[in-house]
């Protein structure tokens, strides 16, 4: 694929990332980069490490890469996108609010700053890796967003996140269910392997989906203000047969002026003995604390 002249706000080196797995997954991925806006500003990118893993930040684009116990990735994009008032799309805070102001005082923690007229949002990505070979590995990313002008935001934000499990361009299966609006399992088909999402407060709306349907309503964005769903129904699996998809969040509230809200998302990535049912996905809802909980306290020794 040639490289588009529309797109300057992209890092290069995340750009041939982004190329090369578009091209892996589908071809008609490939015209989709032409239509991406054009933003002057240049993106920069960020590496995290934790005992078996390794994250990469687009301060953009948000999470591009997550290795456990080494290659393949896990992760084709997961970033906040957000829209104020009823009509218009959604963006990335670098798009709205421009080049964050970035904190990184240890290898495993990330804070990027983004301040705008009227709104900040403070991004912050913690990563908690297992021992070597444990294919264990945990992402937990939070916003703190705050109205700087001085009337109430009609405010809606998403975050979307699109998992590959150890990524095969030749047999990428997996299948997702939303147990609530707040917790969604990503199971492999192919290996035993899952990633579980909680986010909180508790989603407005979520959608499960193919990849592509999602990619077009967030990173290519060109389909005017998203509502999710809540596709498809709780405890019902997608895709059937497993196959490449992806799934996002919505809340939508008022910020009032000086006002700061905080929202949580938690990747758990984890083994598991067998394809998870909804049984088995409470178990690795209660491993993923359990492990979670390990892991801070070895880090406070």
């Amino acid at each position: 694929m040639t490289q588009s002249s529309l797109l300057p706000k992209l890092l290069p080196n995340f750009l041939k990332s982004l190329e090369v797995k578009i091209q892996m997954k589908t071809p008609i991925m490939s015209l989709l980069l032409l239509t991406v806006p054009l933003v002057s500003a240049q993106a920069a990118s960020f590496t995290l490490t934790d005992n078996n893993s390794e994250v990469r930040v687009d301060d953009r684009n948000g999470i591009t890469v997550w290795f456990v116990d080494g290659s393949p990735d896990n992760v084709f994009l997961s970033n906040y996108y957000y829209r104020i008032g009823p009509t218009g799309n959604e963006s990335p805070f670098f798009d709205g609010l421009g080049t964050p102001t970035v904190t990184q005082q240890t290898g495993n923690q990330l804070e990027l700053t983004y301040t705008g007229t009227e709104l900040q949002a403070v991004v912050n990505y913690e990563l908690l890796g297992g021992d070597l070979g444990s294919s264990r590995s945990f992402i937990d990313k939070s916003v703190t967003l705050t109205n700087l002008s001085q009337q109430n935001l009609d405010f809606h934000l998403f975050d979307y996140s699109d998992f590959d499990i150890k990524f095969n361009q030749l047999d990428q299966r997996d299948q997702s269910i939303a147990l609530d609006f707040g917790t969604i399992v990503q199971n492999s088909a192919t290996k035993p392997l899952s990633i579980l999402t909680q986010v909180s407060p508790t989603s407005s709306h979520y959608e499960i989906a193919d990849f592509l349907t999602l990619y077009n309503k967030f990173f290519i964005d060109q389909d005017g203000a998203t509502t999710l769903p809540d596709n498809p129904p709780l405890n019902v699996p997608f895709p059937i047969p497993p196959s490449d998809n992806a799934f996002a969040f919505q809340w939508d509230f008022n910020l009032n002026t000086g006002e700061s809200v905080t929202f949580n998302s938690q990747f758990d990535y984890a083994p598991v003995p067998e394809p998870l049912t909804i049984l088995g996905a409470g178990t690795a809802i209660a491993l993923g604390a359990g492990f979670k909980r390990k892991l801070g306290k070895v880090k406070k020794k």
